[in-house]
């Protein structure tokens, strides 16, 4: 085998993993195709042609280069389901005229994926027949079968039409040679935009055996010293699952801030929003955390008055409310927490806002008017006490979660215990977070990890689905099997591994 088709080879199986992440929801559309996590699809020389060819935009040339890969496909059984399962719409014509029941249509024109698959194995014999095509002698598949193993394998063979096309000349103009452009000639500007709005410190983590008495001292089996900070892991996270993110965030113009940005620029994060505090003797933000077993610990916090204020939230009014995404965490001032949510309040088309409340703050709730502009409150049962309206709601999920819901909030994400955690929405019954194949209590890291998940689901579909669920549970899980080897966010691909391996997103 050459190495140029064990190459195309790689390339398309990559593939596989991408098609996989953006049929979901409202199947691949040209905004899907403009995120990052289709990169690997524009960097094709076919979508690379496609583009120059027409003068479209990239996310279009890639749309208009899947749809006509897909009816190359040699099978009609991989059309059909090709076409279906990324929401294409090619053979609606034909299904109408062939007198497909006009709700199954607008399933496939507008459902959900789980509803498309369901027509798919309700109506298999009608949809072949619908283009003339014998089905297969085979019993349709199930719907477990279908998306478990049946769509891998229609998308592995598209894939490798997407590297090896079989209609790449038909793109092109007839009797012209198809041009070899570099990556560097597509706009691969990626839509999703996420603003993290939290803390970024030097954290100084001693891991011990357990807590000193008051008067005494204990050995350390290890001493870290890294950049940390919720809002720094939190963007991390997302630049992990290759989003567009930038964190806002204060730090002073000593050596520590230093670090700390150079450490965001290797990671992805764009930090053209930190804010550089330059008064004198003020020194960046730094934490102490004792970590114990079990995932145990304890944390000091000295922040030298390096904050945020509502003067610099003003400052970036617009660039906050045009984001896709704003992640928040209680790191904040609770002034610029308030003063954000205000901005919401009043935005015409507001991002998603997902909030982290962490350590909270010492005077108790936010006031409704701002529980209103939070889409979903990440948290877990000791950070609400002093939200809740009764001693039995400090104890009761259910009764707490009520409390929260009748009072304007969205959504209510309770992670930990019982099992992997529950969310809670208004006129819905409460809905299971998987439980992680393994549990870390570092409980603010792992959380940091479904937050970033979320948020890249929801830029997706701003709908809340069991899938986005599970999805973000296997970022939990992710990072919690490889915590103590390498406590860094995992990547998409990595996450998008754990979800295939185990859609159900439980341990096992």
């Amino acid at each position: 085998m050459s190495d140029h088709l064990f190459q195309g080879q790689t390339e398309a199986t990559y593939l596989v993993a991408v098609l996989e992440s953006l049929r979901r929801y409202d199947g691949l559309t040209a905004k899907r195709l403009a995120t990052r996590a289709a990169q690997p699809l524009l960097r094709l020389p076919i979508v690379q042609n496609q583009a120059v060819q027409t003068g479209h935009k990239p996310a279009e040339a890639a749309l208009e280069v899947i749809t006509s890969q897909v009816q190359a496909l040699g099978s009609p059984t991989d059309r059909i389901i090709a076409d279906a399962t990324l929401k294409l719409g090619i053979y609606l014509e034909a299904y109408k005229a062939r007198n497909i029941p006009k709700r199954a249509i607008h399933q496939l024109s507008a459902g959900s994926l789980g509803n498309r698959r369901n027509v798919l194995v309700e109506h298999w014999t009608a949809l072949h027949e619908a283009l003339g095509e014998e089905p297969p002698e085979e019993p349709p598949p199930g719907e477990h079968t279908l998306r478990a193993r049946t769509e891998n394998q229609v998308f592995e063979r598209l894939a490798a039409l997407l590297v090896n096309p079989r209609s790449a000349i038909e793109l092109s103009e007839p009797g012209e040679p198809i041009p070899t452009i570099t990556a560097q000639t597509v706009d691969s500007t990626a839509a999703g935009k996420v603003i993290v709005l939290g803390g970024a410190a030097i954290d100084h983590i001693w891991r011990i055996g357990s807590m000193p008495d008051v008067g005494t001292s204990t050995m350390a089996m290890t001493y870290t010293r890294t950049p940390g900070g919720k809002g720094l892991s939190q963007a991390i996270a997302a630049a992990h699952l290759e989003l567009d993110v930038s964190l806002l965030a204060a730090i002073a113009a000593d050596d520590d801030g230093r670090e700390i940005e150079s450490h965001l620029e290797r990671e992805g994060v764009d930090v053209a929003l930190l804010q550089r505090i330059e008064r004198t003797n003020v020194k960046t933000p730094a934490t102490a955390i004792l970590e114990l077993p079990f995932g145990n610990s304890a944390a000091a916090v000295w922040r030298d008055g390096v904050e945020l204020d509502t003067a610099t939230i003003d400052r970036y009014a617009d660039t906050l409310i045009a984001s896709d995404v704003l992640l928040l965490t209680f790191e904040l001032p609770q002034s610029v927490l308030k003063r954000v949510l205000d901005l919401i309040g009043n935005a015409a088309d507001p991002p998603v806002v997902i909030v982290t409340p962490g350590q909270p703050y010492a005077d108790g709730q936010l006031l409704s008017p701002h529980l209103k502009q939070i889409d979903y409150l990440v948290a877990h049962m000791w950070e609400l006490e002093r939200f809740a309206f009764s001693d039995e709601a400090k104890y009761d999920p259910q009764l707490l979660s009520e409390d929260l819901l009748s009072r304007g909030l969205r959504s209510l994400c309770l992670l930990g215990d019982p099992g992997g955690g529950s969310i809670f929405e208004r006129g819905k019954g409460p809905a299971q977070i998987p439980i992680p194949s393994r549990v870390v209590k570092e409980s603010s890291i792992t959380r940091d990890a479904f937050c970033a998940a979320l948020a890249a689901r929801l830029i997706e579909d701003r709908t809340l689905t069991d899938d986005t669920i599970q999805w973000a549970a296997a970022a939990m899980s992710s990072f919690a099997d490889n915590y103590h080897q390498d406590p860094s966010h995992p990547t998409r691909a990595t996450v998008e591994e754990r979800y295939r391996q185990n859609p159900s997103g439980t341990g096992g």
